[in-house]
């Protein structure tokens, strides 16, 4: 299967002339593929990358593959697309694909499997009805992304697989985001799960913490890769 792997370098040739850019993501160039990038805004628009399609050189590990992609910016961020895919797809592709380490502080309850939204779960812990199970957990998220995360909670055992999760998430500059939370595994403290229920604002938001994350990795490999070529 053809794969290009997170932090790889994209040769792309424009209309005017060649840049490189680096994948945020491993993905796969089969069917309607979409990879996030990290490029530079500057060289992209001088390389007439704006409009159009360009050829791309994928390195991956059967060897190079040369494909014809567009290049789409979305609040901020780049993609490279299988030329026709639709940009809605792209967008919701990326929220629920594109994950990275990031710490943030929460606290929340296991709730009754028949709490499926944000509105029942709060009321449920207000009123102490509805099934709540455990009293408060406390830990933090490990990774993010815009479908689901996965928290590391100290202490806190024998969480099954469909159980139902109210959380309040700790953004920066002390805004609050709560969710509802399917879990999906329990492993040790770590317990992986996907969101229910979540707003639409706040989901963008921890998108954007993702990319903002992402980028400030590969900035700091590609400095310890020119430290260590000096």
């Amino acid at each position: 299967m053809t794969t290009v792997a997170a932090g790889s370098k994209l040769l792309v040739h424009g209309t005017e002339a060649r840049v490189v850019l680096r994948t945020l993501k491993s993905t796969q160039l089969v069917g309607g593929w979409s990879v996030a990038v990290l490029g530079d805004v500057a060289a992209i628009q001088a390389a007439g990358l704006t409009t159009g399609t360009a050829m791309v050189e994928f390195p991956t590990g059967t060897g190079p593959v040369r494909l014809d992609a567009e290049v789409v910016d979305l609040d901020g961020g780049f993609l490279l697309r299988a030329p026709g895919l639709r940009a809605a797809a792209i967008v919701e592709q990326r929220r629920e694909n594109v994950r990275a380490p990031l710490r943030l502080p929460l606290q929340g309850s296991v709730l009754s499997a028949a709490s499926s939204t944000r509105s029942q779960a709060t009321e449920e812990i207000a009123t102490g009805v509805g099934g709540v199970l455990s009293g408060i957990l406390a830990g933090t998220t490990e990774t993010v992304s815009g479908g689901g995360i996965s928290l590391d909670l100290p202490g806190v055992t024998g969480i099954l697989a469909g159980a139902r999760i109210y959380i309040e998430i700790g953004m920066p500059g002390g805004d609050l985001a709560p969710a509802v939370l399917s879990v999906l595994d329990h492993d040790g403290s770590t317990l992986r799960a996907q969101f229910v229920d979540i707003s639409p604002l706040d989901r963008e938001r921890l998108v954007r913490l993702v990319f903002t994350q992402q980028r400030a990795e590969l900035a700091e490999r590609r400095q310890r890769a020119e430290s260590a070529a000096r």
